[in-house]
C-alpha cells in the first residue's frame, strides 16, 4: 500500500518510523486450518518420539550391556554370540528396507502424470497443428 505525505514538515515528523505491513487473514475455511493443525500435532508427537528414542537409547545400551548369557531356545547363548546374530537380522532388515525404499522411489521419479497413449484420428483431424503439419510436409514435396 502506498502513502503518499505532503511536504509540510509537521506531517512528516508525524508519520511512523517504522513501516509495518498488515498481518494477514487466517484462511476462513475449516479444512484448510484443520489440516494445518493436523501437521502441527503430527510434528509435535513425532519430534517428542524422537527425543524420547534418543533419550532411551544410552540406558537400553547400559541395561543391555550388563547381560553376561541368554537363554534362547532351551540354549545358554553367550552375548557375542546373540548381538552377532541381531546384526546379521538388522542388515537383511537393512538390505529389504532399501529394495523397498529404492522401488517407491523409482515410482516417484519415473511416473507420469499422463499415460502414454497413441492420439486418436478424431483428435488428428481436429487438431490445427497437424494439419499445419501435413502442409509442410506436402509443400516441401512439390
Amino acid at each position: 500500500m502506498s502513502v503518499h505525505y505532503s511536504p509540510d514538515p509537521a506531517v512528516v515528523t508525524a508519520r511512523p518510523d517504522v513501516d509495518a505491513s498488515l498481518p494477514r487473514d487466517p484462511d476462513p475455511r475449516p479444512v484448510s486450518r484443520f489440516l494445518q493443525a493436523t501437521r502441527m500435532v503430527v510434528a509435535f508427537l513425532g519430534i517428542t518420539f524422537a527425543i524420547g528414542v534418543l533419550f532411551f537409547v544410552p540406558v537400553c545400551a547400559f541395561n543391555l550391556a550388563r547381560i553376561e548369557a541368554l537363554e534362547v531356545s532351551g540354549e545358554l547363548v553367550p552375548v557375542s554370540v546373540f548381538v552377532e546374530q541381531l546384526g546379521a537380522l538388522f542388515l537383511g532388515t537393512l538390505i529389504l528396507a532399501l529394495a523397498f525404499t529404492s522401488f517407491v522411489a523409482n515410482l516417484l521419479l519415473h511416473a507420469g502424470d499422463d499415460d502414454v497413449r497413441p492420439r486418436s484420428q478424431t483428435e488428428l483431424r481436429s487438431s490445427a497443428r497437424a494439419h499445419l503439419a501435413v502442409l509442410r510436409f506436402s509443400g516441401l514435396e512439390r
